[in-house]
């Protein structure tokens, strides 16, 4: 894949609770990153009445380009921004929420730091989970020089005549790993076409995009919240490979064509993604 050589420059202003933070266009230095087997997982918590929410779409696009297609993007409407019918407004009925989506939303604290925000393969920092889009770069960045230690493959069957996907997920460890290791798989959907708030005049009509298309939305956590151990009580080895296969039936407004089906592997202790993975669901 052609890697995109670009010059970016974020600069994220300050904010308050419940806050809708301007983006910037972001800064990294040029490099090469269509070598290595790592990819990171872009959670990015989004709502339709951020008007700065569009802005940290195109960041976590344009980085996905820039970094080789090592990224995994995750869009997750949750919180205040996320809410239906958001400030009374009738334009905004559509509910992209998740009971997945606001379970994380709450454990990781996104919501009270404000949007747009998100997580970089769930790492933690000093301040906590939540990292500002002027950082999404740079943390990723580091990230990609890490070697995986783990690989994910994704193997997809669905059924037109009762739609039903059934989609195997393997993992297969690079290194040995202490500690306890689950796995999350995830139904996305892009082509979600309904209004969103907007101020960026380059992305779009302010205030409202009313034809906005969403991308990378979470539709499900179809193994909960949290997952599931990938061996007995979490305890993985090197070499083995661990393979689970998962069913779930698409409601009509799941367009397969549009869907794509999300894994990530985690510690279960620190949270922590170590490896990611996506593939369409009619592939």
């Amino acid at each position: 894949m052609k890697t995109r050589y670009i010059i970016i420059a974020i600069t994220l202003f300050a904010f308050a609770l419940n806050s809708c933070d301007k983006v910037s266009p972001p800064f990294i230095e040029t490099k090469d990153y269509c070598n290595g087997n790592k990819k990171i997982l872009i959670e990015d918590y989004t709502g339709h009445g951020c008007v700065n929410c569009p802005a940290a779409a195109v960041l976590a696009h344009d980085l996905k380009e820039q970094f080789c297609n090592r990224v995994v993007i995750l869009g997750v409407h949750a919180g205040f921004f996320a809410k239906p019918n958001f400030d009374n407004n009738p334009l905004f009925a559509a509910d992209f929420t998740t009971p997945a989506g606001n379970t994380w939303d709450t454990f990781f604290g996104n919501s009270i730091m404000g949007n747009p925000n998100g997580l970089i393969d769930r790492v933690k920092g000093p301040t906590g989970y939540v990292i500002y889009p002027q950082s999404w770069a740079t943390t990723a960045d580091t990230l990609l020089l890490e070697p995986a230690k783990a690989l994910i493959t994704i193997s997809n069957d669905f059924d037109d005549g009762n739609s039903t996907l059934s989609t195997t997920i393997k993992t297969e460890f690079q290194e040995n790993v202490t500690g306890a290791y689950k796995l999350i798989v995830c139904i996305k959907q892009d082509n979600l076409v309904a209004p969103q708030k907007n101020n960026d005049e380059e992305i779009g009509p302010t205030p409202v995009i009313v034809d906005y298309v969403h991308m990378n939305v979470l539709r499900k956590a179809i193994n909960g919240a949290w997952g599931e151990y990938l061996g007995n009580s979490g305890a993985v080895m090197m070499s083995v490979s661990y393979e689970k296969t998962y069913s779930q039936i698409f409601p009509a407004e799941w367009l397969p064509a549009d869907c794509k089906v999300v894994a990530f592997v985690y510690n279960e202790a620190s949270k922590r993604v170590i490896q990611a993975e996506e593939l369409s669901v009619l592939d």
